[in-house]
């Protein structure tokens, strides 16, 4: 080529390149709308000839509260390096259809019309044979998957799985407590803390944006202590390091407690307002004192409090303030019943009380959790003299008791007065405030005028909620709707009467259809205190109807279509392969897996059809209170190969079935509730005909309606979230999760849970109507867990002598980044579990050997790092690797037997009732007893 014709400039060296880093056409805003929750972390996205180059942190953000910290620069090494995979080799940008066996790995690239035939052929076969309940998918937090997918089933009525019953990130203990299980401060208001509990979470792999707010509170002289059985990352930049047994915290918590009452540190006022301790109990039953007790009739949810000198008090439900009246929170009172008898009664805190001292000393505490009664009352002390924080992640949930260890949680800061307050507090994970991302999917058409009626249509339900009970508040009476509405959509008959798709809980899927009944029934490998089977539960909870609409699907009617989108439900479900290969998978006719890199689960799917990548597609984070922004992803480059985004995929879907049905003589299909649809309407109902298929139109639309609904300032939309990228929220909007913040919000002060319950005396949405930690429904009774306890893990996987735990990854969201070659780099690349050297050495076992992992479930083999930070008798396998990166393409999931707490199906009681991503029983997986050997 001559020097004349050649346009490609000389490579002389990798100088050259990091040079062309700044050389780019175009530069967007962008962030990686992932479960990396919290994240929304903005990036500025670089693009060059129409590909993405770069990104980098944008360290945009304003100073919200003078003098704290801001959030800047937010960012972590697998946003740095989310561009490479975009291009890397393990991306699948075109349809592909099984050529072999499922899991076999063989594949045929095909065109999207022969994929979407037939998968819409597999579609209309499953409605015609059983109806559009056969047709599944699981759910997913990804917000770039939610509306287009929840749109997608609705509109034909397919079946949903509830994605906190998958993943199992729902604090049970705190919705138990508070009766939500979603309380989050931002991020920054942990500036505010004085003693940071580090507790069931590992900050330093799990909140690298945040986690510079905790060290600057600690340079601000807060004090951190890292309670864990193993030396975690976290434990670094600890002040105290509280090495506990694992599964014991219940009792270490409780110790904590009995400290602060017997030393009379304890925060009495709060405790009588905020918490049910002042009720009443009857000693005869064990149940709460009930208005119906005392006069024959009112509310069966109305109990009562005494007052020293004059006797029973109504406890107020619509105000947890006393208003100057002191109540009881010792003694024995005689109360006459209704019906002429005379019982006797005790308050709540008295119960406990006698509990403590005769079971959970410092001193009786030592012989469960090993930790020295010296440590527990000097964390005691710390805590009740100060502002407590307690960084509770999304672990305790998954351990098996893990109800009973959060409730204790609770109670620890329910002692020390820790709620409400600015650096208090207890998180889990909450999304809302985009309220318009649902309008505007979910309204008849585009346009103000219809958000407005949608607008109103969801007062006037609230209104009349309030109605029927005036001590109501908004946030109780939108959670009632919610329940009401979950039941009508598990049902498949949505809240304004029309259709809409149905719905369950992934525990009836398993029960029904995967196979887990006989492990659930294993009383070895559950609460072996327990008076009853599993199943004697279970068939109660189904008689009675407390589960009513979401019992299914049945074993009459197992499914047949799976279309996982944003899921991985082979290597997220305990029990991965091993469980559902022979049971469930043998029942599925096709199963479609939406991505853009082969998942376990596409790995032993029939299609594959590719999807666009963050930077390829309009998209938001999830929008939640740790951030208070909406954080916007632009589309900087086109997807790559044929890869769409899941608006168009699923509307050219829903077109492909109107055509196939057309030629196979179908016209329309009635559901089991009643509703018929029309094949040919189904692609204009989804797109709004149309509307909904132009990105920046919907994006433009969600946003303009959020601002409508008074969630984001009036005047935004897409052209000013260009600009800036991040939008600040000026108000919770009506989603249950984030009314449950229970708190104002200001522009200039961090976000701190349960003001409005602190400061003006809401009360909470328990059926105690305060923070409640008597339960007195009959299975709490009959477990003897109606107070906090402590209760020993169960032996799940059989009785063996290690327990397999977990914990997020630093390297990867989930498996997403595991194929980067960037992120491969920053660790051995491999699969690996971390085991003690003494345990390592009893089994002939060296850093780096394979090794096999066994219990009574199954079995995996995985590459041993021996490492001394681990406790003798533990095993830690951090979540996130593919289960394509283990011999035999089996992860540590084979061996969990997936158990489930039986108390998640109790129902019939105030506030355990089901309502999305809440109540409803959730899988464990947290010190799984194993053992493992040394392959040779």
């Amino acid at each position: 080529m001559t020097s004349q014709t050649s346009t490609v400039p000389a490579y002389t060296g990798w100088q050259d390149l990091y040079r062309k880093k700044w050389d780019w056409d175009a530069v967007f805003w962008g962030t990686h709308c992932v479960d990396c929750y919290p994240g929304n972390c903005p990036m500025r996205v670089y693009v060059k000839d129409g590909i993405v180059w770069r990104e980098e942190q944008s360290g945009s953000f304003d100073t919200i509260e003078p003098g704290v910290p801001d959030f800047n620069p937010m960012g972590c090494q697998k946003g740095a390096s989310w561009s490479q995979s975009l291009y890397g080799p393990d991306r699948v940008m075109y349809p592909l259809k099984r050529a072999g066996e499922r899991g076999e790995g063989k594949w045929t690239r095909i065109s999207w019309d022969q994929a979407l035939g037939e998968i819409a052929d597999s579609m209309i076969d499953a409605i015609e044979e059983q109806g559009p309940h056969a047709i599944v998918h699981e759910g997913t937090p990804e917000m770039a998957t939610v509306a287009p997918t929840g749109r997608f089933f609705s509109t034909f009525g397919g079946l949903g799985l509830d994605l906190n019953g998958s993943i199992n990130d729902f604090s049970i203990g705190l919705y138990e407590t508070f009766g939500k299980f979603s309380p989050v401060s931002s991020a920054d208001d942990w500036f505010h803390s004085e003693v940071v509990l580090i507790w069931h979470m590992n900050p330093i792999y799990t909140r690298i944006p945040f986690y510079h707010f905790i060290a600057e509170a600690r340079y601000n002289g807060a004090e951190v202590i890292n309670i864990s059985p193993d030396i975690n990352p976290s434990h670094t930049h600890a002040d105290i390091q509280v090495p506990i047994k694992g599964a014991t915290d219940q009792a270490f918590g409780l110790a904590m407690v009995q400290v602060m009452f017997e030393e009379n540190i304890a925060d009495w006022k709060f405790l009588k307002e905020q918490t049910d301790f002042g009720y009443l109990v009857r000693t005869d039953n064990q149940r709460y004192l009930r208005q119906t007790d005392v006069e024959g009739q009112g509310r069966e949810d109305q109990m009562y409090q005494w007052v020293p000198g004059q006797g029973l008090k109504l406890a107020d439900r619509g105000s947890v303030f006393l208003k100057g009246v002191d109540i009881a929170l010792e003694g024995v009172f005689d109360v006459k019943l209704a019906d002429g008898a005379t019982v006797q009664v005790t308050p709540v805190y008295s119960l406990l009380k006698k509990k403590l001292d005769s079971e959970y000393t410092p001193e009786k505490q030592q012989a469960i959790t090993g930790v020295n009664p010296d440590v527990v009352r000097t964390v005691a002390r710390k805590v009740a003299a100060k502002r407590t924080n307690i960084m509770l992640g999304y672990n305790a949930c998954k351990f098996y008791h893990g109800d009973l260890i959060e409730r204790v949680q609770c109670l620890v800061l329910a002692a020390s007065g820790n709620w409400g307050k600015k650096g208090t507090g207890i998180r889990c994970w909450a999304a809302g405030m985009h309220d318009g991302l649902f309008i505007s999917s979910n309204k008849p058409g585009p346009g103000a005028a219809n958000t407005e009626i949608v607008l109103a249509g969801r007062d006037a339900a609230v209104a009349a909620m309030k109605a029927t009970d005036p001590t109501m508040t908004t946030e109780i009476a939108v959670r009632e709707l919610g329940m009401l509405a979950s039941r009508m959509e598990a049902s498949g008959g949505g809240p304004g009467g029309g259709p809409t798709g149905s719905s369950t809980v992934p525990a009836m899927m398993w029960y029904y259809q995967g196979g887990y009944r006989d492990r659930w029934n294993k009383k070895e490998w559950g609460d072996e205190s327990l008076p009853r089977k599993f199943d004697d539960y279970f068939n109660e909870a189904v008689e009675k109807g407390w589960w009513l609409g979401m019992d299914k699907p049945r074993p009459e009617e197992p499914p047949r279509v799976l279309i996982e989108c944003g899921g991985n439900m082979l290597r997220r479900t305990r029990g991965g392969k091993t469980a559902l290969l022979p049971t469930l998978w043998q029942k599925l006719k096709t199963i479609v897996t939406i991505d853009f890199r082969m998942s376990q689960t596409a790995l032993y799917a029939d299609y594959f059809l590719p999807a666009a990548q963050h930077y390829e597609k309009v998209s938001f984070h999830i929008p939640t209170p740790h951030v208070m922004n909406l954080t916007f992803s632009d589309k900087a480059a086109n997807p790559a190969g044929e890869a769409k985004n899941e608006w168009s995929l699923y509307a050219a879907l829903l077109t492909a079935m109107a055509e196939r049905a057309k030629a196979r003589g179908l016209t329309e299909y009635t559901d089991r509730k009643g509703y018929t649809r029309r094949y040919a309407d189904l692609p204009a109902y989804y797109s709004m005909n149309g509307y909904l298929l132009d990105e920046d139109k919907m994006a433009d639309e969600a946003i303009r309606d959020s601002a409508l609904a008074g969630t984001l300032p009036m005047g935004t939309n897409l052209d000013t979230l260009r600009e800036k990228g991040h939008v600040r929220f000026i108000d919770w909007g009506l989603t249950p999760m984030a009314l449950a913040q229970a708190s104002p919000i200001a522009a200039n002060e961090t976000h701190v849970p349960f003001r409005d319950h602190t400061e003006s005396g809401h009360p909470f949405p328990t059926y105690a109507r305060r923070a409640q930690f008597y339960i007195d429904h009959p299975w709490f009774l009959e477990a003897g867990e109606q107070l906090p306890t402590w209760k020993p893990n169960p032996k799940m996987g059989g009785d063996l002598p290690l327990g397999m735990t977990s914990g997020h990854n630093r390297w990867s969201i989930h498996t997403m980044n595991q194929g980067n070659w960037v992120i491969l780099g920053t660790h051995r690349g491999e699969a690996e579990v971390s085991v003690n050297p003494d345990d390592a050495a009893a089994r002939g076992v060296s850093d780096g050997d394979l090794i096999r992992v066994y219990n009574d479930v199954s079995s995996f083999k995985v590459h041993a790092r021996v490492a001394p930070n681990v406790r003798p008798g533990q095993v830690v396998s951090y979540n996130g690797w593919a289960g394509f990166q283990y011999p035999d393409w089996s992860g540590a999931n084979e061996i969990e037997p997936g158990m489930v707490k039986w108390i998640g199906f109790a129902g019939g009681y105030g506030h355990l009732r089901h309502l999305g991503t809440e109540w409803q029983p959730v899988p464990s997986d947290r010190w799984v007893s194993c053992d493992f050997e040394k392959v040779n």
